[in-house]
């Protein structure tokens, strides 16, 4: 039996599926894996496509990231079946999000979409950590989250 998995991820978790040598690569492939699954739903705000865009931008930059890879790898990124949600239907509650917590509307509005579905939003972001250790919002590190397995007996 194949348990679905209901999540909402950032683009911290997603671009390390495509960092050459990063030790959560097999991790993230784990959790992606999960998209086999039509009962799984991984959500991001439409901003969530760009800012993967921006961090293989910045590795291209600082010679960490080929640039012969990033045309197959945005590809690669663009046809997961992730549900996205148009940040338009999250503007309202990112930004009073942002306000109360001090954090930017983009990281905001991962958490606004992650509270507008229930579902826990998996970030690496430590700063967006930090701001919300505090308060009641259903925020994990990807590095302390543990993917669950695919099949169950």
């Amino acid at each position: 039996m194949t348990f679905p998995l209901r999540c909402v991820v950032d683009a911290s978790v997603a671009i390390k599926q495509f960092i050459p040598d990063d030790p959560l690569t097999p991790k993230v492939n784990q959790l992606f894996a999960h998209l086999g699954n039509p009962q799984t739903a991984i959500l991001v705000p439409d901003l969530f496509y760009i800012e993967c865009g921006n961090i293989i931008w910045k590795y291209v930059r600082v010679r960490l990231y080929a640039i012969a890879d990033v045309p197959a790898d945005l590809a690669t990124l663009k046809s997961f079946p992730l549900r996205v949600v148009s940040t338009a239907d999250l503007m309202a509650d990112a930004v009073s999000i942002a306000l109360t917590y001090g954090i930017s509307a983009y990281d905001a509005s991962y958490l606004a979409l992650s509270q507008q579905v229930g579902a826990t939003l998996l970030t690496l972001d430590g700063k967006l950590m930090r701001a919300l250790s505090t308060s009641s919002h259903n925020v994990f590190s990807f590095n302390d989250f543990e993917v669950p397995p695919l099949h169950s007996i």
